[in-house]
């Protein structure tokens, strides 16, 4: 009995990072790509982009110096040479798992533009697919060199709690120099 179970619990466990690796490779073959280390155009909120544009009159624009916004962000050329484009806010959104919107807003009375954002909660389930690999050297109580090295991976994400497996290999370089494996289901929060 104990055994069908644990045997019923891999097979789910199994079963479920078919379905992340599959969900993983889809949406990174559909992507678009996005060099994190450059400016790009960002996608735009579909939901958003289909609501009817309405011209509001504006007396005036209030911009930040381009030419100082460009040399301290470093701001790609296709900005910077483009005279009808001009910077009216900026900011950092910290990093964060899920989705954050981003919205510009101008006051019109003023012309001041500003940025607000909101990070999306989390659902309650997600497929994720993060993966590490490592490895690990130190000295135990005896004076042995212990090396480690292995790899994880957390495929399914429920609420904040992840979980995986993982495998490591192990061994206590000294006297009686024995090599030790281990895998099985990681869970972190």
């Amino acid at each position: 009995m104990k055994t069908k179970i644990i045997t019923g619990l891999i097979i789910v466990l199994l079963i479920i990072a078919l379905a992340s690796a599959l969900s993983a490779w889809y949406k990174e073959k559909t992507k678009p790509i996005l060099v994190k280390t450059e400016y790009v155009p960002v996608e735009k909120i579909k939901e958003i982009e289909k609501i009817k544009k309405i011209e509001v009159p504006v007396e005036k624009i209030v911009t930040i110096e381009k030419e100082k916004v460009v040399e301290k962000l470093k701001l790609p050329e296709w900005v910077a040479q483009d005279k009808d484009k001009q910077v009216i806010a900026v900011a950092s959104v910290p990093p964060y798992e899920g989705k954050t919107n981003v919205v510009a807003t101008i006051d019109t009375k003023t012309g001041v533009g500003d940025i607000i954002a909101k990070q999306e909660p989390l659902s309650l389930f997600g497929l994720i697919n993060e993966k590490k690999l490592y490895g690990k050297v130190g000295y135990t109580t005896e004076k042995n060199t212990n090396v480690v090295v292995g790899g994880q991976w957390q495929f399914l994400r429920v609420g904040k709690v992840k979980i995986g497996g993982y495998i490591e290999a192990q061994s206590h370089l000294g006297d009686d120099s024995k090599l030790y494996a281990v895998g099985g289901v990681l869970v972190t929060f």
